[in-house]
């Protein structure tokens, strides 16, 4: 990563970006006077500035509108700079369409999504309906799983560079903000409606405990209005209660409390990441959204869950993991393609970008089935039409070890 500068001094991006209570004062300078910072990936005759925004009680770095073509793109053993966006990566999401429910903008990113942040009718001994209250419009709305896929897009947490064999959680929640900065959910601020989750770290620990109870400060009950939130982060322990569920997340000792049914609907509808719950060689990130009870505990109104590898790329099976962590291992440079919309009739499992012609890899882990079987050749039929190389992996035939990858450039 490279360096960045502000009042006055040179610090390194990485340090900036994973420990932001140590950078607050100094950012608050500079937001002020000159009202930026600068990213020194290379050298321009008009400085690259930064933006700085404020995201609860720290700033983030985030790149200047439209200026993302200018930062270093990268080379032979070299990553692009963070801030780097080509024409690839600028246009928004949602092709235009204002009645998408993500649109993704250099203002950044406003979601439309089917729950509601205000349940104004609260009755006891009930599960509310976490999508009673919604305002009616012609736009579409997405779920919380659509909308944690779009930030991880956005974040370019779905992508690797193979300069590093490793990335943990505070990497994750620096890319994370720097994209939410001036993000809207649901007609509101993001920093009002959502928390990502800091990596704990004893000498940060006041600062972030407080930034977060600062955040929980607005989940509350005021008469017959029940004000939510929502919550990223990963997912450390589900156990049973006397009355359903405790949740927690790894970047905190906090119970969240779900009912039976929530949980067996989430198991049902996230099976792989359900299943990698515990699993070493897996993470599993969720969204969570989270409401005051009468005795002020926190209860999960709803949640998505994603299975990541150990990296915190995307995956769609315990397999995908498994070549994910490989890839990472051995430095490979690659990108998990995700479905933001219909119409893609041959979306790889992933793809390497560090070889002369991207190679789609495709991993068959439901061999047999006549629908699977007709759709694994229909790609490889469109994939000989248009020239495009390819890896497939059979889970029942080779170990992951074994697979044959093409070289890197």
């Amino acid at each position: 990563m490279p360096n960045v500068s502000f009042d006055n001094a040179e610090h390194p991006l990485s340090d900036v970006q994973e420990n932001p209570a140590r950078y607050v004062s100094r950012l608050e300078r500079a937001k002020v006077t000159p009202g930026y910072a600068i990213c020194l990936c290379v050298a321009h005759p008009e400085p690259l500035r930064l933006v700085i925004r404020r995201y609860g009680k720290f700033c983030h770095l985030a790149g200047w509108p439209e200026d993302g073509h200018r930062h270093f793109s990268g080379s032979a053993g070299q990553s692009a700079c963070v801030f780097y966006k080509g024409p690839e990566t600028q246009s928004p999401a949602g092709g235009g369409d204002t009645s998408a429910a993500i649109i993704v903008t250099p203002a950044g990113i406003n979601a439309k999504l089917d729950i509601a942040l205000t349940q104004r009718e609260v009755s006891s001994g009930t599960q509310p309906n976490p999508a009673a209250g919604k305002p009616a419009t012609s736009r579409r709305a997405a779920t919380l799983y659509a909308f944690l896929q779009a930030l991880w897009i956005a974040s370019g947490l779905n992508r690797w560079n193979g300069l590093a064999t490793s990335r943990h959680w505070g990497a994750c929640n620096a890319m994370l903000l720097t994209e939410l900065g001036d993000a809207v959910v649901n007609g509101e601020p993001a920093q009002k409606a959502l928390h990502v989750m800091r990596r704990y770290e004893e000498a940060d620990r006041a600062a972030i405990n407080a930034e977060f109870d600062g955040f929980l400060d607005g989940i509350s009950v005021a008469g017959a209005t029940n004000r939510r939130g929502l919550i990223v982060g990963e997912i450390n322990e589900l156990a049973r209660t006397q009355y359903g569920y405790a949740l927690s997340l790894r970047q905190s000792a906090r119970k969240y409390y779900g009912s039976n049914d929530l949980i067996t609907h989430a198991e049902k509808t996230f099976p792989h990441a359900w299943r990698a719950l515990g699993d070493r060689s897996a993470r599993v990130v969720a969204i969570l959204l989270v409401e005051r009870t009468s005795k002020g505990h926190l209860r999960l109104v709803d949640l998505a869950a994603m299975l990541c590898s150990n990296a915190f790329i995307p995956c769609d099976s315990i397999h995908e993991v498994a070549l994910a962590n490989r890839l990472v291992e051995e430095h490979r440079a690659f990108e998990k393609p995700m479905r933001t919309a219909k119409g893609d009739d041959m979306l790889p499992d992933f793809e390497l970008t560090d070889t002369p012609q991207r190679y789609h890899i495709e991993v068959y882990g439901m061999n047999g089935l006549p629908t699977y079987e007709e759709r694994k050749q229909a790609k490889r039929e469109l994939r000989r039409q248009r020239g495009i190389p390819s890896v497939e992996w059979d889970v029942d035939r080779t170990p992951v070890s074994q697979i044959l990858l093409p070289p890197a450039r």
